[in-house]
């Protein structure tokens, strides 16, 4: 397996550096050799919530579409990990049909998905899960337990 491709809410104001470093350890898991990360929305916030304001016209979701399908092109397995809070107002209507226009694309790619524990959790969080799942695990040892093939 080649090419992994890490689904998340939209780019951060900050670095990112401990979300990518997340992402890494799944691509090792998972045994691919690269990974990428797209994202559902193309506004950085400094969280998920920050969609909420900056996420109300439909145009920008669409706009985001392009450079998702083009990620997603020849990926070879997706790890999805946009989060599980779903922003508010005229946004939660845009993600959400972002999502179904999503599940439509992964349809037709065909390629296998996975999510920690059967959700989308944000790599930021986990840590946190592994931990209240295994805590007698390191970390490394317990993501390969969390981190399950969905259909």
């Amino acid at each position: 397996m080649t090419r992994l491709v890490a689904i998340l809410s939209n780019p951060p104001t900050t670095s990112g550096a401990r979300t990518r470093a997340r992402v890494e350890s799944a691509r090792e898991v998972l045994g691919f050799r690269t990974v990428e990360i797209a994202n559902l929305f193309g506004h950085p916030t400094y969280r998920t919530g920050g969609i909420s304001e900056v996420g109300k016209d439909a145009s920008d979701w669409l706009i985001a579409r392009r450079d998702l399908a083009d990620t997603l092109l020849g990926a070879d397995g997706i790890v999805l990990a946009y989060g599980c809070q779903e922003p508010s107002g005229d946004a939660r209507v845009h993600y959400r049909n972002q999502l179904d226009w999503l599940e439509s694309v992964l349809n037709d790619l065909d390629v296998p998905r996975w999510m920690i524990d059967g959700r989308p959790r944000h790599p930021s969080r986990w840590h946190r899960h592994t931990f209240a799942q295994h805590p007698e695990l390191a970390f490394a040892e317990a993501l390969p337990l969390v981190l399950n093939r969905v259909s």
